[in-house]
């Protein structure tokens, strides 16, 4: 396919539904983050920011289905597992923790979403997956200024170490979520009535 060409059919659909995974996976991050936060504007920024996800959800769902295919109702597996785990060690310390924990997974959905932002759609996706990628740049505007805040600065060595571990999260989730994405293309494709 010509890159200038926007996808359509199974590859679309195993794009979105990619996408919609990513934002199950965050609001059962977010959950947990927000059960454990100690204060108030930290609990409202981010039961936010899961109503955005919330919104991915029922936008991206209807586009799949607008589509013909079948919307996800689950998180990655087992990455969405892996960071709610990350998230759940976050919340045996304290605000910061949590904090820290929060942002390693929000790197990785940001970067996925800027990455299928720069990628050619129709104007309807177009527009859904760029608002959503805006709202995570906003997101991890947040955290990087409140983690700041909180003394993870840029060259401390905690901000380091988180940098160090988002990396490296973001660049395992993206391989075997990857692997998902492009065998759910297949399945789609093989499904009788499937969407070519």
């Amino acid at each position: 396919m010509d890159s200038a060409t926007p996808r359509t059919g199974a590859e679309l659909i195993a794009d979105l539904n990619d996408l919609l995974a990513l934002d199950h996976d965050a609001i059962e991050a977010y959950s947990l983050a927000i059960g454990r936060v100690s204060r108030p504007e930290y609990r409202e920024a981010l039961a936010g920011f899961r109503g955005d996800h919330q919104r991915h959800v029922d936008e991206l769902s209807e586009l799949i289905r607008a589509r013909g295919g079948v919307p996800v109702q689950l998180p990655h597996i087992p990455t969405g597992f892996f960071k709610t785990a990350i998230q759940a060690l976050g919340t045996l310390g304290d605000d910061r923790a949590v904090l820290l924990a929060w942002k390693t997974n929000e790197g990785q959905v940001r970067d996925k979403y800027r990455r299928y932002a720069t990628r050619v759609h129709d104007p309807a996706t177009g527009a859904i997956i760029t608002r959503a990628a805006d709202d995570e740049d906003r997101h991890y505007a947040w955290g990087e200024q409140t983690l700041a805040q909180l003394g993870v600065r840029e060259g401390t060595l905690t901000h380091t170490a988180q940098g160090v571990a988002e990396t490296v999260h973001g660049r395992v989730a993206d391989a075997v979520e990857g692997a998902a994405h492009r065998m759910g293309g297949v399945v789609d494709r093989l499904r009788p009535g499937g969407n070519k």
